[in-house]
């Protein structure tokens, strides 16, 4: 029972509501590079928070590359599959803080605190970054929404995926044209 309690407390506390119900519809442009031209396609993806709160899941739907999974923690470390893939992001998102490293040593890294405008609003972020010499995760997370945006792709080239929140609700709302901004 104490083990089920302090996850709970640690999902309660995280920067992504983690709530059953929660969602989040993205722009999501996918890109591949062909030679010298880049041929980009945009969707719109759904994360959407399911099972229960002591062990959610997000479910994904639509995109190139759908990835729906668990939430999975441990010691200091948070895994959102869909977001992070098998990597962990740190826990409690703080500047300098990083996550357990990966196979290829790499960790995902609180960098810096910005200012994100996306089609949702503009929202103070964390920049959250996995890099390696040939690749880069960036999410940009909202404390109290979630990721607000997130681009994976190369250093120096055009994301490959670039995700930019365009409304995201609780779990008792329903999507809708209206943005949070829009709200009396």
């Amino acid at each position: 029972m104490w083990l089920i309690l302090i996850l709970l407390a640690r999902f309660l506390d995280f920067a992504v509501p983690l709530v059953p119900g929660t969602w989040w519809e993205y722009r999501e442009s996918y890109t591949e590079h062909i030679g010298s031209l880049d041929s980009t396609s945009d969707d719109t993806t759904r994360f959407e928070v399911r099972g229960s709160s002591v062990r959610p899941y997000i479910r994904q739907n639509g995109g190139a590359d759908p990835t729906s999974g668990p939430v999975e923690s441990g010691p200091g470390w948070i895994r959102l599959t869909p977001w992070t893939g098998e990597d962990a992001l740190p826990v409690p998102l703080e500047l300098g803080r990083s996550g357990p490293p990966s196979g290829a040593g790499a960790a995902w890294t609180v960098e810096e605190v910005e200012e994100v405008t996306v089609p949702a609003g503009t929202f103070p972020a964390l920049r959250c970054a996995l890099r390696t010499r040939h690749n880069a995760s960036v999410l940009w997370i909202a404390p109290g929404v979630g990721v607000v945006r997130e681009t994976q792709g190369t250093p120096g080239q055009r994301p490959e995926i670039e995700r930019v929140l365009l409304r995201w609700g609780a779990p008792s709302a329903a999507p809708s044209s209206s943005l949070p901004g829009d709200r009396p």
